[in-house]
């Protein structure tokens, strides 16, 4: 990493969903890394207050802002809260989701809802409340999470796909409405993480890997590597979708 690449984001505030775990807690790290202040959102204050530690640990500084990223009025306090604390909003990182799988003949209303509000409705909401505050930098930048599953359906990932294809139709007019702002709006695409998402421990992902010399994930360092490459391109630059990738 160049000076140049932690100037650019040197000071910036993001807000970071899902981040008391995995790739959300990933692209946090990074972020301070880089000189970056995240605010730290989740439903879980234990593990946002997790992730704060080892951020300050590592010299840099964030903000735990625990909130339930479905609820409106959660979000837009949230949104509130950061920028009066913080100063504004840069960055909008939206890495929370749930993975509820299942065939579609036995597969539960309760759990369709709560994967559309997860992982679509929730980024719209998050997403909603910090355009006031990007427009008022004159301009930033919003990444999602999506998935392969996003552009491709699987057998027993009928929701969870369904969520993550409206999530790339989102981001697409998102781009459209808010590109001629300076405001830019990407996707991350990526295949399997090693992390417990999706009700499969990390353990068990190891052994599979273990067992089938094919099968590979990405760390959620990976990941969140590709979300800071689009941070860090140039103010001429946008990256609609980024794939990533296990070789």
């Amino acid at each position: 990493m160049g000076a140049a690449d932690t100037d650019r984001l040197a000071g910036k505030i993001a807000i970071v969903t899902g981040a008391g775990s995995g790739v959300g807690r990933a692209i946090a790290m990074m972020l301070a890394d880089a000189g970056a202040i995240p605010a730290l959102v989740g439903r879980t204050p234990a593990t946002l207050h997790e992730t704060a530690a080892e951020i300050a640990a590592r010299g840099g500084r964030s903000l735990v802002a625990s909130a339930d990223v479905t609820d409106e009025a959660d979000v837009g306090a949230m949104t509130e809260r950061v920028a009066q604390e913080l100063g504004g909003i840069d960055i909008l990182a939206l890495a929370a989701g749930i993975g509820r799988y299942g065939p579609v003949a036995s597969y539960s209303l309760a759990d369709w809802n709560a994967t559309l509000a997860t992982n679509l409705t929730a980024p719209f909401l998050c997403i909603r409340a910090a355009i006031p505050n990007l427009r008022a930098r004159g301009g930033g930048s919003i990444v999602a999470i999506s998935s392969g599953a996003g552009k491709q359906g699987y057998p027993n990932l009928a929701a969870y796909a369904a969520s993550k294809f409206g999530l790339h139709g989102l981001l697409q007019s998102l781009a459209a409405e808010l590109g001629p702002e300076g405001i830019k709006v990407s996707a991350v695409v990526p295949g399997s993480i090693l992390t417990s998402f999706g009700g499969r421990s990390e353990d068990d992902k190891r052994a599979a890997m273990a067992a089938d010399p094919d099968k590979k994930y990405l760390e959620p360092d990976d990941v969140a590597a590709a979300v800071l490459t689009i941070l860090r391109q140039p103010a001429h630059v946008w990256t609609q979708e980024m794939n990533v990738w296990p070789f």
